[in-house]
């Protein structure tokens, strides 16, 4: 059954109510199976230009989809849904008798609940005397270590000119080194729940390390970029709840998308699989999705274990895995995915803290922070190229640590950006036809 087939039954159908009294509705994820028209899709976004094309083909099929799907809901008594094109369906709340009549109705539809939730990634504070008239500075190791300063020095790379999505939870996050940073925010929790907790590491803290600037006190990785922040419930964060925040954070802001998406909250359990198709559609439009490793060094998962994402591990000042950095592999549907992909400074990591001056603080969050910052550098020499390339750039490029090649403890190693650049913008020459004749003249 094709959509044009679905849409003309739906046209004259009016379904009731299937629903059992005292059943409890719960939140459902709805896509459809079929295929939509590609060629129709490939045509409506033939003239927009190339960096967001690939973005408003996957709204264009998504809204398709989603709006099929709305309109049955509706016709059946739930005109309340959200449309989550970048995962081609919707959220709304069903009972099991309303799902197994609409799933008998429409085979064609899949169903996923969605009782997963994810919480803030927790990172660990680090006592000692904070001292911001220090030189240099007290961060200084991490962004050398990083290749941040690298960047700066010798290529003047402030991340100027590039926006970067972070979605994290609802908490305080002014202080004078961010002044100017957020670009644009939003909310996506109960309103009724906002305010009354102050805690620093989970946002304040990483949010400074990836863009903060404060002249002779503090200075981020990536210090002039621009941040469009998604902040959801503080505690436990449903998965529809996500999914609005990772959406709208994908969404060009005057026309400039974000180059990442960094991730500060995950699930303690396999990710739900409308998550991983937003998370794969981030990687389609362009959008590297950035997550930490975790703070519980057994294991990685939640969105972190997906190939879909960039998991970052976190470093002590001697580039040794801190100790609660998870080890890999990630397991995703019963198939080991090696992680993480890399690791970063993560231990006693100095940012801004609540009362408005600065701390000490350690996690893979921070860790994920100055990758992010990186990355937004890179982008600003090279805002045009696919994010495979630069990834494939970083990987024949970045330092081994631990054992030798790829390692479930520090993945690929530590990222040299400079060299990746200069991989991308002097890339070795193609074979030629004389090399296998000289080959054979020998023989």
């Amino acid at each position: 059954m094709t959509l044009g087939v679905l849409l003309a039954i739906l046209a004259g159908a009016v379904w009731p109510l299937a629903g059992t009294a005292g059943e409890a509705p719960l939140t459902r994820f709805l896509t459809l199976a079929e295929a939509v028209d590609h060629h129709r899709v490939a045509e409506a976004v033939a003239a927009v230009p190339a960096p967001l094309r690939a973005l408003r083909a996957l709204q264009a099929e998504g809204n398709q989809v989603a709006e099929s799907i709305r309109r049955i809901l509706a016709a059946r008594g739930h005109p309340r849904s959200l449309a989550v094109w970048a995962a081609r369906g919707v959220c709304v709340d069903l009972t099991d008798a309303e799902l197994a009549s609409l799933l008998a109705e429409y085979p064609t539809l899949r169903a996923e609940t969605l009782d997963q939730t994810a919480e803030p990634i927790r990172s660990a504070a680090v006592s000692g005397p904070v001292a911001t008239d220090r030189s240099p500075p007290p961060n200084a190791w991490s962004l050398a270590m990083s290749g941040s300063t690298a960047l700066l020095q010798e290529r003047q790379l402030t991340g100027k000119n590039v926006l970067v999505g972070v979605i994290g939870p609802d908490l305080p996050i002014n202080h004078p080194c961010l002044q100017g940073k957020i670009s644009f925010a939003k909310y996506f929790g109960d309103p009724a729940h906002r305010g009354g907790t102050i805690e620093d590491l989970m946002l304040l803290h990483p949010l400074g390390v990836l863009a903060g600037d404060s002249p002779g006190k503090f200075q981020g990785v990536a210090h002039q970029l621009s941040v469009s922040l998604a902040t959801v419930s503080r505690g436990k964060v449903n998965a529809q709840e996500l999914l609005a925040a990772i959406q709208w954070v994908m969404e060009p802001f005057s026309d400039r998308k974000p180059s990442a998406i960094l991730l500060c909250l995950d699930f303690n359990g396999p990710a739900p699989r409308p998550i991983r198709e937003v998370l794969a559609a981030c990687r389609t439009a362009g959008i590297l999705p950035i997550v930490p490793a975790g703070n519980v060094a057994s294991r990685i998962t939640g969105m972190a274990a997906l190939p879909e994402v960039l998991t970052v591990g976190a470093l002590d000042q001697w580039k040794n895995r801190a100790g609660f950095s998870g080890i890999g592999p990630g397991v995703v549907e019963a198939v080991p995915i090696p992680k993480p992909d890399l690791a970063e400074p993560g231990v006693s990591i100095f940012g801004p803290s609540a009362d408005g001056g600065y701390r000490y603080g350690s996690g893979t969050l921070q860790g994920a922070a100055h990758f992010a910052g990186i990355w937004a550098q890179m982008r600003q020499a090279r805002p045009d190229d696919d994010i495979q390339t630069m990834l494939d750039a970083l990987a024949t490029t970045t330092q081994d640590l631990g054992p030798a090649g790829f390692d479930m403890e520090t993945g690929l190693g530590l990222v040299n950006p400079v060299a990746a650049l200069y991989t991308i913008e002097n890339p070795p020459p193609p074979p030629t036809d004389e090399y296998p004749a000289r080959l054979a003249r020998r023989e």
